[in-house]
């Protein structure tokens, strides 16, 4: 009960997704230097309806994650987190 506790807290953090995703990196680190590497490559190229993964993965994914980030940024806009477009460059023309 306690593992299921303490699973859910961490998903329902923000560090998670950035968690995972540094740990899938290494992995996939790992496999593609390792004595797995071709077969690790090959494996991407595989076909899946009429594309390969390696294809669903730049094109299909990316284009969630680009939509899920523009979805964010328009819920900062809403909430005035961001009221105006003047105080969302702020941070960037500080530098």
């Amino acid at each position: 009960m306690r593992a299921t506790k303490l699973f859910k807290e961490f998903f329902d953090s923000e560090k998670a997704g950035g968690l995972v995703l540094i740990a899938c990196t290494i992995l996939s680190l790992i496999l593609a230097n390792s004595n797995f590497g071709a077969d690790y490559h090959d494996f991407f190229q595989t076909k899946f309806a009429g594309h390969s993964f390696e294809h669903w993965i730049n094109d299909g994914l990316m284009t969630i994650f680009f939509l899920l980030i523009g979805l964010e940024l328009e819920e900062k806009f809403i909430k005035a987190n961001f009221p105006n477009i003047k105080d969302a460059l702020l941070p960037f023309l500080e530098h």
